[in-house]
């Protein structure tokens, strides 16, 4: 029998999960726009035309130095029960976006799936068992062709600062993917900087834009956890740019390092009231339509 807070956790927090998640993601087929699944933390599940995309999805536990889980919720099912998926991406190499435990199984239930990493990370990938083949390294300035109209756009992240290995490459990206006039952003773990401000700009205006708001301060840094943009910051970002919806997240999933996204909520509605933006139950889904006219 499990004890009442595994049982706890298990049971709790979820909008949905499991078969019936599954479910609703395979049953999803976006004529116009696209879907998006929030699976905790910065992970999302995006299907856009017709293709099946997981980023910085994590679906096991994550032990801590004493052995237990420090997640707050339990996982929404097993890698290997993840079906279909055509591309997996990960935007850095920590645990809680990038994990072998999620990515090895899944990639074997899942051999039709590519997996996008910043070039840095490839090898993380091989190392842990994942054909070489079927691994795609992503860099800043190299579009990437997913299919006929869709394609992806690596976005330089700072994550502490602009990271690269001894060839150049960024070792955290945060990616928009593009079809037509939608365009979909998911920040990965980053601050906002003047420099990414102009990349976005540049990129033109987003549809969505997947921002995390945990921010940071010294009592995290002490304990070496690297934080990120704020929430203030996320907002400015989303209006400086522009995005038509913003979504925070990185704000649930691990004890002491997290925020409330109804402060997020309460910053809009203060300093900017027509911002349209959307907090996600875990598991729920949310159709996305195309970009405004700007």
């Amino acid at each position: 029998m499990k004890n009442g807070v595994n049982k706890q956790k298990e049971e709790t927090g979820w909008y949905q999960k499991g078969e019936p998640l599954l479910r609703e993601i395979a049953a999803a087929n976006p004529e116009e726009g696209a879907f998006l699944w929030f699976l905790g933390q910065l992970g999302f599940v995006i299907k856009i035309n017709a293709l099946l995309c997981y980023i910085d999805v994590i679906l096991n536990e994550l032990p801590g130095v004493d052995g237990k889980d420090l997640r707050r919720y339990a996982p929404p099912f097993p890698p290997a029960a993840a079906q279909g998926v055509d591309y997996f991406l990960c935007t850095h190499n920590h645990a809680d976006h990038l994990n072998l435990r999620t990515l090895f199984p899944l990639a074997q239930a899942n051999p039709q799936t590519t997996f996008i990493v910043p070039m840095p990370l490839r090898k993380v990938l091989i190392d842990g068992g994942i054909e070489a083949s079927r691994i795609l390294g992503a860099r800043e300035g190299e579009t990437l062709d997913l299919a006929q109209n869709l394609s992806l756009i690596p976005v330089a992240a700072a994550h502490t600062d602009y990271e690269q290995d001894e060839n150049g490459d960024y070792t955290c990206l945060g990616y928009v993917f593009k079809a037509g006039k939608l365009q979909v952003y998911h920040a990965g773990d980053t601050l906002v900087t003047p420099r990414l401000v102009e990349t976005l700009k540049a990129v033109g205006p987003l549809s969505a834009a997947i921002l995390p708001i945990n921010g940071g301060d010294w009592e995290r840094t002490a304990r070496n956890i690297i934080g990120n943009m704020s929430i203030e910051d996320a907002v400015k970002l989303a209006e400086a740019v522009p995005v038509d919806l913003v979504i925070p997240a990185h704000y649930d999933m691990m004890p002491g390092n997290g925020d409330n996204p109804g402060r997020f909520t309460a910053y809009l509605y203060e300093y900017y009231p027509a911002q349209k933006h959307h907090v996600f139950a875990l598991g729920e889904g949310f159709h996305l339509s195309a970009t405004k006219n700007y």
